[in-house]
């Protein structure tokens, strides 16, 4: 089953990974990206406009963490396919236990992300994977 019309949203406080990620995103998926340097941008941008459908989002950010930021998008918007990342060991449990739809360790490839974002595509909402 394909998805809608809909966006892909990447929430990174990284700049330069922020970039590559949505470069390599719009290569594979053909799909409209769009990009946030925190939580709060990203859920501001929610309130706005409902046509993200897929999030991938750091865990370690400042102002609102990855953790906050998936609870809130959870509660507000439980469709919402969340995927979440991190550099540091042990985010993963908690980030499932609160409703995270993957969870994917930095650094990871090129090959991995879009591999994992081509599988949730096909799936429409294919939940609790882990790469």
């Amino acid at each position: 089953m394909k998805l809608k019309q809909s966006e892909i949203a990447i929430i990174d406080d990284d700049d330069l990974f922020r970039k590559s990620a949505v470069a390599v995103l719009a290569r594979n998926l053909q799909k409209d990206i769009l990009s946030f340097e925190s939580g709060v941008a990203a859920l501001e941008h929610l309130e706005q406009n409902n046509s993200i459908e897929i999030i991938l989002s750091d865990i370690n950010m400042p102002v609102m963490d990855g953790l906050e930021f998936l609870k809130r998008v959870k509660e507000k918007y439980p469709d919402k396919i969340c995927i979440m990342m991190s550099g540091y060991p042990g985010n993963e449990q908690t980030a499932m236990n609160l409703g995270a739809d993957a969870y994917i360790n930095k650094p990871f490839s090129t090959q991995e992300i879009a591999d994992l974002m081509r599988s949730l595509v096909r799936l429409n909402g294919g939940r609790h994977c882990r790469h």
